[in-house]
């Protein structure tokens, strides 16, 4: 429990989701002496900032895609990528900022903020092809939209959403040339940035066909070996460390700085997709945004190979791969797989919050993504 001063009046928590719950009605300054309280509510107050401006941002962005095509079709097309380019979480184009302004303080890191954004929107178009998703960002998907528009001719809904996740892909890079064409770090920049997007596609390649292996072909020895690596591959590195460090790359920062934020945010990372696991048996789909699908995808993931090892495997066995979500959870609580994997992401961070002391504002984040509910 812990309490803060708010317009003179004490208020008591019971715990930091009870805060941010209450914080989202409340964003007057605070009192408090509560050092996990005071980072995150200065994290929460900077993201909100980039947040605004980056949003804002890209709406323009949005408004000239459109504004440039003439073609019917295309323009319909892009209709829908920019409906989706929008309304974002910008976690990720604070990290930008964060790792930027570790460097310098001024607001040159607001492209390259906007060129990951959408980068992420094109990769979860491919994302929700391959999974099948109904939901995305609270919103029908790009094929759904497709299919409701053309209800008759399946294919097309998700041809043409291939072609806009794409097409994103060059959308962001152009964005980072226009505007960075004359920064001495560009080269740097192109480079990391390509080399993030390369870890990323290589994560989902192990994501989509580890667990076809494992339903179809045979069962992993060392399965949670391989879903570390997925977790570091596709959400460590395009969730945490490659925006952070695209923002020190782009402020100049030397490669032993660099270096030493790769290491620690590792941790955050890996934690941060074992959360996202946590959310996608546990969660909420209204406030997560995005439909409950991982056990019926056979997503292969902390709870799934802890489980394996229990005595609870063939009843898992029996569930994985169907929407009985009410069972697996009894399975996965049986089994204390969700403790583990409680355990494991809370012992992840603490060890992050520990290495990255002097960095108040990332040790708040890493508060925020603990006790996050989407």
């Amino acid at each position: 429990m812990f309490e803060l001063l708010y317009n003179n009046e004490l208020i008591k928590f019971n715990n930091l989701n009870e805060f941010l719950k209450w914080r989202k009605n409340n964003k007057n300054e605070i009192q408090t002496d509560n050092e996990e309280i005071k980072n995150i509510d200065n994290f929460l107050n900077f993201y909100q900032a980039v947040k605004n401006k980056c949003a804002s941002n890209l709406n323009i962005f949005n408004e000239e895609l459109l504004a440039n095509e003439q073609n019917e079709i295309i323009k319909n097309a892009l209709e829908k990528f920019t409906f989706h380019n929008a309304d974002g979480k910008f976690l990720r184009a604070s990290l930008v900022a964060l790792g930027y302004q570790t460097v310098k303080k001024d607001e040159d890191y607001i492209p390259l903020a906007l060129a990951v954004e959408i980068f992420q929107t094109s990769i979860l178009i491919h994302d929700d092809i391959i999974d099948k998703s109904l939901k995305r960002r609270g919103k029908d998907t790009i094929p759904v939209l497709y299919k409701k528009e053309y209800p008759n001719v399946n294919d097309i809904a998700e041809s043409m959403a291939l072609c806009l996740g794409d097409l994103g892909f060059f959308l962001a890079n152009s964005v980072i040339l226009k505007h960075y064409q004359n920064n001495p770090n560009l080269y740097k920049v192109l480079n990391y940035y390509n080399d993030m997007v390369i870890k990323t596609c290589k994560g989902e390649m192990l994501d989509v066909f580890l667990p076809f292996k494992e339903r179809f072909i045979d069962k992993s020895v060392n399965l949670e070996n391989q879903v570390l690596e997925i977790y570091t591959l596709k959400t460590a590195w395009y969730s945490v460390i490659g925006p952070f460090c695209l923002g020190l790359v782009l402020g100049g920062a030397s490669p032993k700085e660099i270096s030493k934020f790769e290491k620690n945010l590792l941790n955050v990372g890996i934690a941060f997709q074992i959360k996202d696991d946590i959310l996608g048996i546990y969660g909420n789909e209204e406030k997560i945004g995005k439909s409950l699908s991982d056990a019926e995808e056979y997503k292969q993931t902390l709870l799934y190979s802890y489980t394996l090892k229990t005595e609870y495997k063939e009843e898992l066995l029996k569930y994985y791969g169907t929407s009985n979500y009410e069972e697996i959870r009894n399975i996965f609580d049986k089994s204390k797989a969700k403790e583990y994997a409680e355990e494991k992401m809370n012992e992840l961070f603490s060890e992050a919050i520990v290495n990255l002391k002097d960095y108040p504002l990332l040790i708040g984040f890493i508060n925020y993504l603990k006790v996050r509910e989407k």
